[in-house]
């Protein structure tokens, strides 16, 4: 789908419509071995990208994983990936998309609740067969997204907000299970009128890409 045209179908929509819609994404938080600040990987636009592992390789130092979802009035995770090894997507596979995410965590989710839409980028274990299969038979809608479209989402925004908690704190964590509790404290001090606020940036966002005819935009 092209960006321009996602952007004008959604930019008239109102907080009823956007309520239903779960925005979810991962990424990867690391304590860098250079100044002992946390970091994040991929920075926005920069989902899978080589380039990024590789700086994320330099930094060293303890890292995670995390995988999480922001909607109206609601939040899903932190929830922190286990096994992963290097390569292609940061060791993320469909399988363990499915068993470590979408099975423990996005199932219940959306059966407690009614017209729940999964939002996810298009990265290859979102979009993998085995994938799209699971979603289908577990009834769970998936918002159409266009491609590389980090910016047409709010969530990218919340994670800058968690990497600047982390930052404040003093000492910061030190180890990988240390940065995990960071993250989970950080997570449930960032308040529902914050993640609303993003969600409703959507229109901005919108019309910030119809703007630039389907560019990227600063967001």
């Amino acid at each position: 789908m092209a960006r321009q045209q996602w952007a004008q179908d959604h930019i008239n929509w109102n907080w009823r419509q956007w309520r239903n819609i779960l925005f979810t994404d991962e990424s990867r938080y690391c304590i860098s071995h250079v100044d002992g600040r946390v970091r994040m990987w991929p920075r926005r636009g920069e989902r899978y990208a080589g380039d990024c592992v590789m700086e994320h390789n330099a930094q060293g130092g303890p890292n995670v994983m995390v995988w999480g979802g922001i909607g109206l009035n609601q939040s899903l995770g932190p929830v922190f990936f286990n096994n992963l090894g290097p390569g292609r997507g940061n060791g993320i596979t469909a399988q363990r998309y499915i068993d470590q995410i979408l099975q423990p965590h996005v199932v219940p989710f959306f059966q407690a609740r009614r017209n729940c839409v999964l939002q996810q980028d298009n990265a290859r274990p979102h979009t993998a067969r085995v994938t799209q299969a699971f979603l289908q038979h577990n009834d769970i809608d998936i918002m159409a997204w266009p491609a590389l479209s980090p910016d047409l989402n709010p969530i990218e925004h919340f994670w800058d907000q968690l990497q600047r908690k982390l930052n404040q704190l003093r000492p910061g964590p030190r180890t990988a299970a240390e940065l995990r509790q960071a993250l989970i404290h950080a997570w449930c001090n960032i308040p529902r009128d914050a993640i609303n606020r993003l969600i409703h940036s959507t229109r901005r966002r919108c019309q910030a890409v119809i703007n630039v005819q389907g560019g990227h935009t600063p967001y």
